[in-house]
Formats: structure tokens, C-alpha cells, sequence
């Protein structure tokens, strides 16, 4: 209808805008991982497509050699771009604003399963607003692939309850997210898994629970088939193993201990976690904190939830499982870092963003008079331009809390 083609247009128009920006500017990252990551990408596009599996560190980073800290699922979206012509400096920061976009178009498609149509889409511009939206807002780094996919393959799954052929789409996040983050696409299917446990028992069956159970143990199966067949590609480009090194260094640094505290430590690493979980998705942390505190003590005077929120509980309990998944599974290890849990900034942002609507009659009725198709693309081009040029003119950066304190 209309407003979805007036939607689809004002994107367009958006990721026009901003991509012209970028190439206006000159634009060039601060992050260590964006820099490294855009050179990469510029590098393989002048380079044989046969060879981009398995390309070099750039001159004078911390490693020389072979790269293999990911596979390389990252850099072939920006190397294409570069090939098609596109200025190849920045083309790796223009990829990343199409993940970010699409995204904000599947957060708020995901929360249409569960919540009525002014609460979703006003996640598309809530969402935009959360600290770590601004800090990540221009990379060129994984994150924003990894929540795109993972959005993917969980859109996908809910969608395949109803409809089986979405089975494909699960099959295709989940691979896409190995491609990306290798190791840690684990978390996808853990989270495809959370959604059917929590759909189910908070909302009810659907027609095809059957095939989306069905969907997730297949495209489990084509990260194992995809795993053997880049392990295959890979040896037959260098002779050399991808695997053997990559998870050297990955479950070998990660099992690093930097304290002789042992389980204070790791306490201590949760609580850093949980540091981040309340301060990046910000403000929305503290209403679903509100919301669940709520939620909690109706249940322990046996209240029944309202029917209507239903949808709302299972968005919510899958935001507590997301944090409780990657915060315990991260605080085992010592390493730290924002990006680690990235994903759980948009989980918490999304249900706290539904349970401030929902908690704020202000808040309603600003979604509503904001409720116009054109709204998210505008949010979007004003906050990407401003970082665009408010990092130009250097204006700080807050850092709060520092990964090695």
C-alpha cells in the first residue's frame, strides 16, 4: 500500500543521502576495528574475488600474515560495493548503514508479532535513540551485521510458525551470522530456541511450531555443512587450515584468565556486563526493569496477565533471556568489551521501549503523532548526519567504565 511505499522511499532516499555523505567528507573511522576492517575490504576489491577468502592483514597492524580472527563474511559486501564503483574507502561504512537500516525495518517487523502496530513502529525510531545507536552509529565492524542477521533468522522463525517456506530465511540468518562471527554464531540457534520456548508459553502454539523446530535443526545443519565447506575452500586458496588457527585464537583467548580472583572475577565480569545492559540501552533499560518488577510481583499474588499484553510478556521474558544467555555465558570469560554483547542493547531497548509506551501516556501519544511511514528514515538521516559531521569538528566521546578497569 501507500505507506509502505512511502516507507521503502524515504529509506532510499535516506541511505542515498548518508552514502553521498560519507564520500563528501572523506569520511574515516576512529575505532581501531573499523579502520582495519575498511582497509581490509578496500584491499580485497582490488584483488582476484577467488582470493578474498582468505586475504592479509594491511601493513603495519598488530598481526601480519594470514587474517584469520573471522571469516570473512564482513568484507565481501563492501569489496562488491568497491567493484561496482563505489568510492572504495568508504564503501565498508556505507554497508554497515544498510545493516543498520534494515535492522530498524526488522526490529519493528518482529515486534508486529507481538505488540499492536503504534508500538512497533515506534521502535523503529526509540531504537535509533539508545546510547549505543549513537556509538556504533557510523562503523565498520561487525556488530550491526550481527544483529541484522540475528534479527534475520529470528523473524524468520517466528514467521515460519505460520508459514513454513520462511524456514529459508532462518536457514540464511543463521548462516549469514557464521559468515560474520564465526564461533559465536552460536548464540543465533540458542536464540531462535529461546523465541519458540517463550512464544509458545506465554502466547500459544501456531499451526507450524513443528516446522519452525524443524527450521532452526536445518539451518543448524547448514552452519555445520558451511563451517566444513569455507574449511574446504579456504585450504584449497592457501593450503593451509582456517579452523585450526581461528579457533586457537578465539576459544584459546577467551579461556585467558587476567585474575587469580577465579569466582569473584567472574562476578565482577557480570556486574561490568550488567554495567552496559542498564547504560546502552538507555532509557528503555530502567522501564523494562520497571515493567519486570511489576510483572514479578503480580505473578507472586498469582495475578493473571492481561490477555492484551501477552504479546508484551513474551517480548519482555525473551529480552531477560537474551541478557541472562550472553551475560552469563560472557562473564566466564575475562576478556571485555561493549561489543561483546551487542545484541542484548537491542533486545532490552526493543521490550523497554514497548513497556515505556505502554507506561508513559506522554510517550503514547508522542508514538502516535509520530506514527507517518517517513518518520524512521528521517530520525535516521538527521542522527547519521549529525554524527557524520559532529565527528568532523570533534566533538568528544564519553567513555564510561573502561574495558580493563
Amino acid at each position: 500500500g501507500r505507506p509502505a511505499t512511502t516507507a521503502v522511499a524515504a529509506w532510499v532516499l535516506a541511505l542515498a543521502a548518508g552514502a553521498l555523505a560519507l564520500v563528501a567528507v572523506d569520511y574515516g573511522a576512529r575505532d581501531a576495528d573499523s579502520r582495519l576492517y575498511a582497509e581490509m575490504a578496500t584491499r580485497m576489491s582490488t584483488g582476484p574475488p577467488s582470493e578474498w577468502i582468505a586475504p592479509d592483514f594491511p601493513p603495519g597492524w598488530y598481526m601480519e600474515g594470514r587474517y584469520r580472527e573471522h571469516p570473512v563474511g564482513l568484507f565481501v559486501p563492501a569489496a562488491l560495493l568497491a567493484r561496482l564503483g563505489f568510492p572504495a574507502e568508504q564503501a565498508a561504512f556505507a554497508a554497515n548503514a544498510v545493516y543498520q537500516v534494515l535492522s530498524v525495518i526488522l526490529v519493528a517487523k518482529l515486534a508486529l508479532t507481538l505488540v499492536p502496530g503504534v508500538e512497533s513502529r515506534a521502535l523503529a525510531w526509540l531504537i535509533q535513540l539508545i546510547p549505543i545507536a549513537f556509538t556504533f552509529r557510523i562503523r565498520a565492524n561487525q556488530e550491526q551485521a550481527v544483529v541484522l542477521f540475528l534479527l534475520l533468522a529470528l523473524y524468520a522463525t517466528e514467521r515460519a510458525r505460520e508459514r513454513p517456506r520462511w524456514v529459508a530465511g532462518i536457514v540464511a540468518g543463521l548462516v549469514g551470522l557464521l559468515l560474520v562471527k564465526g564461533v559465536l554464531a552460536v548464540f543465533g540457534p540458542a536464540l531462535c530456541i529461546l523465541w519458540l520456548v517463550v512464544r509458545r508459553g506465554v502466547t500459544g502454539p501456531a499451526p507450524h511450531d513443528r516446522a519452525a523446530w524443524a527450521g532452526v535443526a536445518g539451518a543448524m545443519a547448514a552452519m555445520v555443512v558451511t563451517t566444513f565447506a569455507y574449511e574446504h575452500l579456504y585450504r584449497h586458496v592457501t593450503g593451509e587450515s582456517f579452523l585450526a588457527v581461528y579457533l586457537g585464537r578465539q576459544l584459546g583467548a577467551a579461556a585467558v584468565a587476567q585474575s587469580a580472583a577465579g569466582v569473584a572475577q567472574k562476578a565482577y565480569n557480570a556486574v561490568w556486563d550488567l554495567g552496559r545492559v542498564v547504560w546502552f540501552p538507555f532509557p528503555w533499560s530502567l522501564t523494562l526493569i520497571a515493567a519486570a518488577w511489576t510483572a514479578l510481583r503480580g505473578w507472586r499474588r498469582g495475578e493473571a496477565p492481561d490477555p492484551s499484553s501477552r504479546g508484551a510478556w513474551a517480548g519482555g521474558l525473551f529480552a531477560v533471556g537474551v541478557v541472562v544467555l550472553y551475560v552469563g555465558l560472557f562473564s566466564l570469560s575475562d576478556r571485555r568489551a561493549d561489543r561483546y554483547i551487542f545484541p542484548v542493547y537491542y533486545a532490552v531497548g526493543a521490550a523497554g521501549g514497548v513497556a515505556a509506551i505502554r507506561a508513559w501516556p506522554w510517550l503514547r501519544r508522542l508514538a502516535e503523532r509520530l506514527d507517518r511511514p517517513w518518520v524512521p528514515a528521517a530520525v535516521w538521516s538527521v542522527t547519521f548526519l549529525l554524527h557524520l559531521f559532529a565527528g568532523r569538528v570533534g566533538v568528544p566521546t564519553i567513555k564510561l567504565w573502561a574495558p580493563d578497569s
